[in-house]
């Protein structure tokens, strides 16, 4: 083993056939040569919508210091958008050599596959070997570009026996059960000549095709030999199985990175390629021998049903698990459990960004408050940590590292990523590593992830929510004008504060009125009453405790309620309020004085004392101060 480096591997659908092997091949060659592999996996293209719009999330992660080198399976990507932004993002590291992948078209030293040219190679095998003299072809409509590639490779074996097809012998199909059957009439129309052999776009439009043709009464290769290509794992385990051909996808891999290490060194060529080869089998006619009883396939079906089964009851049931989960250390307690269960994980990392869960700008204007989240932009938070069954301390690291130095130190291992985002938001992203580097990565992972997401954004919303929530309680039960509690607010908060009154403790009604509001308005405007009324709710709240209801209902009178252990207190809550405009109005250089008028009355709380008591409190309160009121020299006007 040579000294620890680091490539990259970009691909989407990681749990394709293809896609598995083609990045097993990748991380195994790549340890060969001590490297380890991070492996930055999307499903884009499978139009789910305005969801989707957050995987180019996964374009931010990857740290291109980190790399000597990256492989790029560009033609993994359904949408080629995405395939475009992910090629945009390499050429500007130029520094970093970039090997790709691909059958049309590269933007870099690229490996390609070839597999089209051996359905040429099938054909003159169907020529020499069987003496089929009429073979058709079954091409895919919707996967066009290899289709018509493999179709060429046909028409050239044709032409080389001197003949062309005819009008009957190429058929495009849907690949619905309708249009299989439809093919297998356009080519046996009893008008034309007797069909020998059909040559198939792949493994998987063969059997469709067979399936097709067994329901009609034709016997496989009694009555037609058929072909296919990609060499899949069900096309092997039929009676008799399908002549077809090799997918190298691991060799692809393999290869790709040891082009990749030779452009590191500088001596890579601009491109290579591997090249499929033909299998031959029992369905084109020849003679087979299969050393796999047929049951073992049929029980190795059986797990894979049982285990999308369970899959898809344990993703509902985490789905369920999650909707009510408003906490983001709950969530990470709860997501714990099912990591456990899941036996693909040698290690499990959920990194989020530090402002993950941040309101958004809209929110935070509506609601007039400052989000809570001052974290780095340039910190990461490793919220849940899984490694060989036991859950590790989270702890936040350095951005431009994949995980914290502890986790990395030493390893060998290679990780899959795969990002977490919810529409446009991005949340972070999931490092996956398996034991001994071997990849295992079934499709149920994908419910998984987006049920991972559907939690996060779940607790975003509740966070979202209850900003709101608040900021529409201020709303309903405070006063505008000056914040202090309405009506509402009063009502609600009087009822808390009789609730934890205890026999004995002294309660206080006291009134505040503004003087002379008419003459403040009538002098200067609404505006500056406003701004008296204000200054007013600016003094209580300045007298008062945690736990004082000071309220304003409307106009220019003020309720307060109070809690204190004796008169004295209450007389000293009164002057604090009339010491705070006294100190205001010796600084302020307003044309007018703010001054109130005051009363109060107490009472003992009893078991039975009630609402109607604090009416009455109010009432005292009220007479004492018209009294005050009534007898006062007003100085609002200034001279």
């Amino acid at each position: 083993m040579y000294h620890k480096k680091k490539i990259a591997l970009f691909i989407s659908h990681i749990y394709g056939e293809y896609q598995s092997n083609l990045s097993q091949g990748v991380i195994r060659q790549a340890m060969d040569y001590g490297y380890c592999t991070e492996v930055y996996a999307t499903n884009d293209g499978e139009n789910l919508g305005d969801y989707g719009i957050g995987e180019e999330s996964i374009l931010k992660i990857p740290n291109f210091e980190d790399f000597d080198g990256v492989v790029f399976a560009s033609d993994t990507y359904l949408d080629t958008a995405m395939r475009e932004h992910v090629c945009v993002l390499l050429k500007k590291h130029p520094e970093c050599p970039v090997v790709e992948i691909t059958e049309y078209q590269p933007s870099f030293p690229c490996v390609c596959l070839e597999n089209n040219l051996t359905a040429g190679t099938l054909t003159e095998h169907l020529f020499n070997v069987h003496n089929c003299k009429r073979i058709c072809y079954l091409g895919s409509a919707s996967e066009r570009f290899f289709s018509d590639h493999r179709q060429k490779a046909y028409e050239l074996a044709l032409a080389q026996q001197g003949l062309r097809p005819g009008e009957r012998d190429i058929y495009l199909c849907t690949e619905t059960e309708e249009d299989y059957a439809q093919a297998v009439s356009y080519f046996n129309d009893p008008a034309d000549a007797h069909c020998d052999a059909v040559v198939c776009y792949n493994d998987r439009v063969a059997i469709g095709f067979w399936l097709a043709a067994y329901s009609a009464g034709y016997k496989i290769p009694r009555d037609f030999a058929i072909v296919g290509c990609d060499n899949s794992v069900d096309g092997q385990n039929i009676d008799p199985p399908l002549t077809t051909v090799t997918f190298p996808t691991y060799q692809v891999g393999c290869a790709a990175v040891t082009s990749l290490l030779e452009h590191i060194q500088g001596k890579g060529e601009q491109s290579k390629t591997v090249f499929a080869e033909p299998v031959y089998a029992g369905s084109c006619g020849c003679s087979y021998h299969n050393d796999t009883p047929s049951f073992i396939y049929s029980q190795t079906l059986t797990r894979r049903i049982a285990e999308l089964e369970n899959s898809a009851f344990l993703s509902m049931q985490m789905s369920a698990a999650f909707s009510h989960v408003t906490d983001i250390d709950d969530g990470m307690d709860l997501l714990a459990q099912y990591v456990q269960e899941m036996h693909p994980f040698n290690a499990f990392y959920l990194c989020l960004y530090s402002n993950w869960d941040s309101l958004s700008s809209h929110v935070l204007e509506l609601t007039h408050t400052a989000d809570s989240d001052t974290s780095d932009d340039n910190t990461m938070l490793l919220k849940l940590a899984i490694r060989g069954g036991k859950r590790l301390a989270e702890c936040s690291f350095s951005k431009v590292s994949l995980l914290p130095d502890f986790v990395t130190k030493d390893s060998v291992s290679s990780y899959v990523i795969s990002p977490l985002f919810f529409e446009d938001r991005a949340f972070g992203y999931l490092a996956l590593s398996f034991a001994d580097n071997k990849l295992d990565y079934p499709f149920y992972l994908v419910h998984w992830i987006k049920n991972i997401t559907q939690l996060l954004q779940n607790i975003c919303e509740s966070k979202r929510t209850k900003a709101l929530t608040q900021h529409l309680e201020e709303i309903y039960m405070k006063d505008v004008l000056t914040g202090l509690y309405n009506h509402h607010g009063y009502q609600h908060y009087e009822k808390e504060l009789l609730d934890t009154c205890i026999p004995g403790d002294q309660i206080s009604a006291l009134l505040f009125d503004l003087d002379e509001l008419k003459t403040i308005n009538d002098h200067f405007g609404h505006k500056e009453g406003d701004f008296a009324l204000r200054g007013i709710g600016q003094a209580l709240r300045a007298a008062s405790r945690p736990g004082d209801i000071c309220s304003r209902f409307s106009g220019d009178e003020f309720y307060c309620l109070i809690k204190r252990e004796n008169k004295e207190e209450v007389k000293d809550f009164v002057q604090r309020v009339e010491q705070y405009l006294t100190n205001y109005n010796n600084l302020s250089n307003k044309p007018y004085n703010i001054s109130v008028s005051s009363g109060y009355a107490t009472a003992l709380c009893s078991a039975s004392t009630s609402t109607e008591d604090m009416r009455a409190l109010f009432a005292e309160a009220d007479s004492q101060m018209y009294d005050i009121k009534k007898n006062k020299v007003k100085h609002v006007l200034r001279g």
